[in-house]
Order: structure tokens, then sequence, then C-alpha cells
């Protein structure tokens, strides 16, 4: 697909691993993928510079950088730099030049189809955890035997509703994080009666554990008021919505909770944004998701992951489906891997449903401390 011309600069460990491209719209899409990490990327294309779209706040995957260039910068002898610095040698940057060939472009729908696992159910238990919340555990079988486990709510928004779990329950949005159960208790301590939690938005992990989206908690922006990523919301007005600053610019006046996620996976009851091309889309994970019914009825799931002898986890692709399966016509991918799980209450106390893991903390008991959750409160 490409040609790599050379490495002009001595290799600092930044090597490419992988060159991919797609047409989405007027634009064509260009993953290029190092063997090690490398942030600060920039393309450039025929003396314009396009910026990383997907690792400017991401601390999940530094390899991975995703441009996007207007189809007709691009030609059969176009010569493309990238532009990088090294994670361990900040003040390095080097740069890798590649003749841009004649590539064959992949569609949506092949790509979706490459990415799907195959899941079909084995298994499933229900429970209602209170009047208009219910639970439910199914457990899935990929095209290869694996096993899947996940775990998801279903709240009438009559009864129950979303409310945005914070560190001490606080408007604070950097310096500050804290597990699920006590962002639980921390809202309940102040009068709210949860039923049930699961993680939210992605956050900097590694440093001073800002979301990278919106925020909204009793009506009050908490940070990222003019952020471009997806949110799921509760409106003033009692309904759940999943949008975007673009499709409803007005959030900030009309949400009483909010918190953001990164791919709109299911819009109109169909599969949506599956980051084609990247391999946080593709590659199978713990995933966590919010969406939301034509009844307005708010869905929270959770798939258990990285336990091969357990659970398998999901690509965006395989997520979605589950999602339009459990009758979404919207659905947000939140933040996942170790920060995936799920609480529910039974009898007065709260039961961790799913199993978090991840490559570096495989104990569940040792719970990831977040930024935000999403908690459904009784009403």
């Amino acid at each position: 697909m490409f040609e790599k011309l050379k490495n002009a600069a001595a290799d600092y460990g930044g090597k490419i691993r992988s060159v991919d491209c797609m047409i989405i719209g007027e634009n064509v899409k260009i993953v290029i993928t190092t063997l090690s990490n490398t942030f600060e990327a920039v393309l450039y294309v025929n003396g314009n510079a396009y910026p990383d779209a997907f690792n400017a706040e991401e601390p999940f995957d530094r390899r991975t950088h995703v441009f996007y260039v207007p189809a007709g910068q691009l030609s059969a002898d176009t010569k493309l730099r990238m532009e990088v610095k090294a994670v361990k040698r900040v003040n390095i940057v080097f740069h890798y030049d590649f003749l841009f060939g004649t590539p064959v472009y992949p569609t949506e729908k092949e790509l979706a189809a490459k990415y799907d696992n195959g899941l079909h159910i084995l298994y499933e238990e229900q429970e209602t955890l209170c009047g208009g919340v219910e639970y439910f555990h199914k457990v899935y079988n990929d095209k290869k035997g694996r096993a899947v486990h996940v775990f998801y709510t279903v709240t009438d928004p009559e009864k129950a509703s979303l409310y945005v779990g914070t560190p001490a329950d606080g408007y604070e949005s950097v310096g500050v994080q804290a597990t699920i159960p006590d962002m639980i208790a921390a809202a309940e301590a102040n009068g709210k009666n949860i039923i049930s939690a699961v993680n939210a938005d992605f956050f900097d992990m590694f440093g001073d554990h800002h979301p990278s989206g919106l925020c909204m908690k009793n009506g009050r922006v908490v940070a990222n008021a003019e952020s471009p990523r997806p949110f799921i919301a509760l409106l003033k007005n009692g309904s759940h919505i999943i949008s975007d600053n673009s499709e409803t610019p007005l959030i900030t006046t009309t949400a009483v909770h909010a918190a953001a996620g990164m791919q709109m996976i299911v819009k109109d009851g169909k599969i949506n944004d599956f980051a084609p091309l990247e391999p946080f889309g593709y590659t199978r994970h713990p995933r966590t998701a919010a969406g939301v019914r034509a009844d307005g009825s708010l869905i929270l799931a959770v798939v258990d992951g990285r336990i091969p002898d357990y659970s398998n986890g999901a690509s965006l692709v395989d997520l979605a489906k589950l999602m339009i399966s459990y009758g979404a016509e919207r659905a947000l991918n939140m933040d996942g891997g170790g920060s995936s799980a799920m609480y529910t209450k039974k009898d007065g106390e709260f039961l961790l449903r799913s199993r978090p893991a991840d490559l570096f903390r495989p104990n569940a008991m040792l719970i990831r401390k977040d930024y935000n959750s999403l908690l459904i409160e009784k009403k």
C-alpha cells in the first residue's frame, strides 16, 4: 500500500509498524502506528501540516497516530513526512518520509465485517434492582468458541435517572480521582439513593487525572464545555440523550448531568463510529458503553476482557452490535480497559458484578481510581 523511502534520523525506538488509509467523506484517514511510544505527531503533506487527531489527550495508546488529509492533497507521488517526539527523550524530534503510492482503500462495511467477532448468546440471567431498574448478565461465545461476559442495566427514566459521580461528589476537575465505590459513597452521603454504577470518561491517568471531554454535575460545568467529544446527558426535562456539541450546542444550558465518551458507536440504531483502522477499535478490550433507547430508557453496559479463560473482551463493532441488540438507538463508547467496572446494589450493599482486569492489574480486587462515573439514582 505504501513504500517507505527512508528514516531520515537516528532510530530512537520509534520505527514504523504500519501505515493504513481509507476514505472518510472528502478526506483520507491515515493511521500510522509506530513500534514504540511516540507523541506530538504531525503529518506534513505537500508542505501542509496535519496534527494528530487521535492522540492529543489519549494516555492509552502512544503508538497510534491518526490524520485526516483532504483527498485532493494525495496522489501516487505525494511524499508524506511524519514528525514525532520520543516519550523518554522528549527533546529529540525525528521524522519518517513515505511515498503515498497507489493505495487500495477498504470500505467501512468491509472493516466492520472484519472486526465482528460473531458473538452469540449462550446464557443469560435477569434481576430487578428496584422498580424501574433491571440488571442483566449475559454470556456469549465468539466464532472461535471463546467466552465473553456482559453486564448491563436498563433504567426507566420515570423511576430513576443518571447522576454523574465525581471524587468526594465535588466539582474539582484536576488532581483528583476516586474508585467507583468511593464515588457512590460520596453521593449517598449527600442524600442520593444510588442503585448501580459504571465508570465514565477517559481521563489523564498518568497526569493530573482531568477528564477528556465534557463533564457536568447538578447543572454546573465541571470541565471541557467546548469539547467536541460525544456525551451522554440528563436534561432538565428528565430525558437522557447521547449527542455532541455540534448537534446540541446549548447542552451546558439544558443539561443537569453529562459525561463524555469517545465514539458514538450507534446512531439511529445502526453501527456508527467504530474507529476503523485504529488498533483501539479492532482490538478486543474490556469496554463500557452507555445507550439510550427510542422510549428514553437508559442502558449502561460493561464487557469483561483480558481474562482469556473467562472473558475475552470486544471490538467496537462487537460493542455496537451488543448495544443494538439491547435496543439502543444511540450508544457511546466510554473509558474501557482496566477502568471498566459495574456495581449494583443488593440488600443495601454494592456488589462488583464484573471482573475488572488489565495487563498490569489482573487482580479484580485492585479497583482503579477514575475521574468520574455514571451512577443511577432512584427517584
